[in-house]
């Protein structure tokens, strides 16, 4: 059984504006790419391109993208405040096309929902997606 819900969220000065319909209890991901670390990015991850909408600032939305043979990634944030909100990318072993929303950047998830949410780490670091790093406590 699915307990998806559509969830609001935001950059801290609300110029962007978005929702997502996501399943919070199926999951959480951190990862120790040094982009994430240094970001302390806890993600939802994998979320179908129908599954997110932008609401509001587009025009406002900066970008910092990577991308390899194997994957692509672009962070958004937003210009007015630097607040990241969520990134798309493709990635085959995802079943392609993907959006990715900041926990931290939705308005309505409860503070008892997120800390239910189960979390996988991920070697990012290591280009070892799919295990988790040796060392998780800095995440």
């Amino acid at each position: 059984m699915t307990t998806k819900h559509w969830y609001n969220g935001s950059c801290h000065c609300r110029t962007v504006r978005f929702r997502a319909h996501l399943d919070i209890h199926s999951g959480t991901s951190k990862c120790n790419c040094t982009f994430c670390w240094k970001q302390r990015n806890w993600n939802v991850g994998g979320l179908k391109l129908a599954d997110f909408e932008l609401l509001a600032g587009a025009e406002f939305l900066s970008t910092y993208g990577r991308k390899t043979e194997a994957f692509e990634i672009s962070h958004k944030f937003c210009s007015k405040c630097g607040t990241q909100t969520h990134g798309d990318g493709y990635l085959e072993e995802m079943g392609g096309a993907f959006v990715s929303v900041r926990v931290a950047a939705l308005d309505d998830l409860s503070v008892e929902n997120l800390v239910c949410a189960p979390i996988t780490y991920c070697d990012g670091r290591g280009d070892n997606w799919w295990n988790p790093p040796e060392d998780i406590r800095h995440l």
